[in-house]
């Protein structure tokens, strides 16, 4: 195994910082890195056992939509920086900082005006017009929602002409830092009577629909 090529050997630089989305932001299937995560726990404990054939100088395609495998032969590269002769990574570095990943999105004091989830499912339930504004992606959307109106926050500035200023709007993402921002925009514009729902969908999937798919 120590002949074999590595990661790095494929792909000696990382993206630029920022430039690697999420698995929610970038549309990845969440059974797909499960899938991928069993295949890796296979081949380590093959090693472990010393049988069968490691995928050691194969590098193994999965197309999930056909649901075809296929592999590449990969060669080591004698100038790769992590294990090719002369070696210039040689310890562990903080590979969310180096590649610019964002991470779980946290809860964090907003300073915008917040909903809590029980309280906007009993004004909804209650038959108020509450306009439920979602800045999430849309492949997001799809994934779970709560029936509100999809306009990414990217989009926001230039679809804003289609919300009614005058009705009370709560916005909501997936924590309810997107939406926050998205509150900020709006009082800079003009709308007075809109709030952040706290927590997001991931609030309202914990404390009010259990059933709701998570990501």
């Amino acid at each position: 195994s120590e002949q074999g090529p590595c990661y790095r050997c494929l792909y000696p630089e990382p993206p630029p910082p920022g430039l690697v989305p999420s698995c929610a932001e970038g549309g990845v299937l969440g059974i797909l890195p499960g899938l991928v995560g069993v295949i890796q726990a296979t081949e380590t404990i093959k090693l472990i056992l010393g049988r069968g054939e490691p995928l050691i100088g194969r590098l193994l395609l999965i197309d999930a939509l056909g649901m075809n495998f296929r592999e590449l032969k990969l060669r080591k590269n004698l100038d790769c920086p992590m294990c090719g002769t002369h070696r210039s990574i040689t310890r562990l570095i903080d590979y969310n900082q180096f590649c610019g990943i964002r991470g779980e999105e946290k809860a964090v004091d907003t300073g915008v005006a917040e909903v809590q989830v029980e309280e906007l499912k009993r004004r909804l339930d209650a038959g108020e017009k509450i306009f439920v504004l979602d800045v999430r992606e849309p492949h997001e959307y799809q994934i779970c929602n709560i029936g509100g109106y999809l306009i990414p926050l990217g989009d926001l500035p230039k679809r804003v002409n289609e919300l009614d200023s005058s009705r009370e709007i709560v916005a909501h993402c997936r924590s309810g830092v997107r939406s926050a921002k998205a509150v900020t925009f709006l009082r800079q514009v003009g709308f007075t009577k809109v709030s952040n729902l706290a927590g997001g969908i991931l609030a309202w999937a914990d404390r009010v629909d259990p059933t709701m798919p998570k990501y």
